[in-house]
């Protein structure tokens, strides 16, 4: 983000020398912007739409990164290139490098070796400027839906501003080129370019961010309205210049739809798109109200005179370094703690750490880079200048990239290593050792498994098989080979079918079929979509496809059909999908399952398992030899509602509901290891505990 300081804003004049205007109120901006971010990283609930602030940053960024470019394309015909991208490495880079090696000492003094290669590769997309493109890949890769947060996940801002600059400087210079000189001419050939751009940016991020708006969020071509959106206000202010009266309706009014947004707006809409417009108009309206010509005076009540006033001015001074640490202090702090929130105490502390870490960054690091004058200094002292700045970033970058690459090759053959270890002995009877009838016990000493560091990516057979998380019903048929196990000609046919919950036995089943071989079973799974016709958040995808799995289904025929279905209150807490209401959500369920029950198919619906209430693997890496720890209370563990899936069983005939919590829970609690094996690497089981599921699921379902 364009947080580094500019002593002035120029506002062009197109038929005069320019004057230099000190803007207050834009530090004070910043801080606005700044603390709504912040706000909403301690405490979302108090503003959920808080996350705003970056598109306040990015409108005053192109308002003044664009207005000086197009300042000088008017008053000297071209754009000194090379004075403007060191300039913005001499702002920019040395704190955002300090603070991203800093991350790196961090993780490797302080934090889990299973959290090092994801945090090391943020580091290395962060320093080259594409985190942006990271995180909206991961956006749309369900494995990450409930994976940490990585403490630089916020330079994606950054990101897409230095994209953005690498572009829009070329734009301009193409303007003056078409101008043929100077002047008033080339301004408006600038002007006419900036809002093409800006508009067709404007229309691709409505429409896409009604496709995809997690992938929306992130990429570059739908941020660059906002900032152009900031340039046209830069280069039409002169035009528009308001008097008090109009200065106090339009300022306030632009504090108004800023603040309105960051209360009104959440992260489950369709945003940026149309709606990020609220934000953006607010902060173009805050600067037209600001700008002043020299000879006029900011009435009291104006906004402009609250922003500008000097405790706002100083955090507008150091926002950029807070914008920098506040977030990492925040993971860092989770981390350490195994939570996924922090306490009052906690957020109070986060706030004065990155508070103090900022104002020592500001004054040590951004003011010791940024030197020099605002005038324009003799060729032969400019050269040197320009060379040092281009060497200075150049060695800052090469610096981040080798010190996150050795401990991420470390922490990846390490954790190899652990995974490849894995297995199940008499020293790990997991599920076995809460048999009632016949308890198998666990000896002490013995080393968990899997090792927490690597319990998160215990994947079930599933997941690990190519192309399996999705089953292609349309290319796929049912009754062809994809996806199956065991021997093609058996004569009875299991179905699993649902989302990553029902994807969770998929072991099980292979194995089941592997010792009968008059089974096999056909794998028809989907991860993030429920076995229902009423799918969560209107995901027509998947109710499509389950009516497409319904037919497959009935026409093969199986003896038996099993299904589970992750509970609404983590499809909700992980991913943010919701349905209508419950009735609905359990008439999806009976729909499917009574089509298949009037076909007289037997079917097995498997009751969600309980969810721990920290990340476990996460916890038990903290708390060593301390497994109580990390246990859930079996209150805490289910939702305050029945599972609806097992609501609908219940009213279908030829159903059998097992329920797996016996196996899982002790009294009161759901421990995070039973028999020495790891219960759960997220909200899912890990499969070495769903291996020691098998004796009690099969006999469940009636198989042995």
């Amino acid at each position: 983000m364009a947080l580094a300081q500019v002593e002035a804003t120029v506002l062009p004049r197109p038929a005069q020398a320019e004057s230099r205007v000190q803007r207050r109120d834009i530090q004070g901006l910043r801080a606005l912007a700044v603390g709504l971010v912040i706000v909403y990283h301690l405490r979302p609930e108090w503003l959920p739409g808080g996350f705003v602030g970056v598109d306040v940053f990015f409108v005053i960024s192109g308002y003044l990164i664009i207005g000086t470019l197009a300042g000088e394309l008017r008053r000297t015909g071209t754009i000194r290139l090379r004075e403007f991208y060191a300039r913005r490495i001499r702002r920019l880079l040395p704190a955002a490098s300090v603070v991203l090696l800093c991350t790196v000492l961090v993780t490797w003094l302080l934090l889990p070796i299973s959290r090092w290669p994801a945090i090391m590769s943020d580091v290395l997309t962060s320093a080259l400027n594409v985190q942006n493109w990271a995180l909206a890949a991961q956006s749309a890769d369900y494995a990450h839906a409930t994976a940490a947060a990585s403490p630089v996940q916020h330079f994606w801002s950054l990101s897409v501003e230095e994209q953005f600059y690498l572009v829009i400087p070329l734009v301009l210079l193409a303007c003056a080129r078409l101008a043929h000189r100077a002047g008033p001419k080339a301004a408006r050939h600038a002007v006419i370019a900036v809002a093409l751009v800006t508009a067709a940016s404007f229309v691709f991020s409505v429409v896409y961010s009604e496709l995809d708006h997690g992938r929306a969020y992130f990429v570059t071509p739908t941020r660059m309205w906002e900032l152009g959106l900031g340039g046209l206000a830069a280069m039409t202010v002169h035009r528009i210049r308001l008097k008090g009266g109009a200065r106090l309706i339009v300022g306030w009014g632009g504090m108004v739809a800023v603040l309105l947004g960051s209360f009104v707006l959440t992260t489950a809409m369709a945003f940026p798109g149309y709606l990020a417009l609220l934000p953006t108009l607010g902060t173009v309206g805050l600067l037209l109200a600001g700008a002043v010509a020299v000879d006029q005076r900011v009435a009291r009540p104006e906004v402009s005179a609250l922003l500008g006033l000097q405790p706002l001015r100083y955090l507008g001074d150091i926002s950029y370094s807070l914008y920098l640490w506040h977030w990492p202090v925040i993971v860092v702090v989770l981390q350490l703690a195994a939570s996924t929130e922090l306490t009052r105490r906690q957020a109070v502390g986060v706030f004065v750490l990155s508070l103090a870490l900022a104002m020592v960054s500001k004054h040590l690091v951004e003011d010791a880079f940024r030197g020099g004058k605002t005038a324009r200094p003799p060729f032969r002292r400019r050269a040197p200048r320009l060379r040092n700045a281009y060497l200075l970033g150049a060695a800052l970058v090469v610096a981040t990239t080798v010190v996150a690459t050795v401990p991420w090759q470390y922490a990846s053959a390490e954790l190899e290593r652990l995974a490849s270890a894995t297995s199940l002995d008499e020293g790990h009877p997991g599920a076995l050792a809460l048999d009632r009838d016949n308890p198998i016990a666990a000896p002490d000493g013995v080393p968990l498994t899997p090792d927490p560091a690597v319990a998160g990516r215990d994947f079930p057979l599933q997941d690990r098989t190519e192309s399996c998380t999705t089953y292609d019903i349309e290319n796929w048929p049912p009754t062809g080979d994809k996806c199956t196990y065991g021997t093609a000609t058996a004569p009875k046919t299991i179905v699993l079918v649902g989302d990553s919950h029902a994807a969770m036995f998929s072991t099980v089943f292979a194995r089941f079929v592997r010792d009968h071989p008059e089974w096999r079973v056909k794998m028809m799974l989907r991860n993030g979509c429920p076995f229902t016709a009423v799918a969560p958040a209107g995901l027509t995808v998947c109710s499509d496809q389950n009516e497409r799995e319904l037919a497959g289904i009935l026409a093969m025929k199986p003896e038996l059909v099993v299904t589970s279905a992750m509970s609404p209150e983590s499809y909700d807490k992980d991913l943010k999908w919701r349905w209508e209401s419950r009735a609905q959500t359990v008439d999806g369920y009976e729909s499917m399952l009574r089509r298949i029950s009037d076909a007289g198919i037997r079917t097995g619906v498997i009751r969600d398992v309980p969810r721990p209430a920290k990340n476990t693997p996460r916890c038990l890496e903290t708390n060593p030899g301390r497994h109580s720890e990390c246990d859930t209370p079996l209150d805490d563990a289910f939702g305050r509602d029945k599972d609806p899936l097992v609501e609908a069983a219940e009213r279908v005939p030829r159903t059998t509901v097992v329920d797996l919590t016996p196996w899982l829970c002790t009294g009161d609690v759901c421990p995070a290891v039973v028999g020495n094996v790891v219960v759960y690497r997220d909200n899912h089981l890990t499969d070495s505990y769903v291996r020691t599921l098998y004796r009690p699921l099969t006999a469940a379902l009636g198989l042995v």
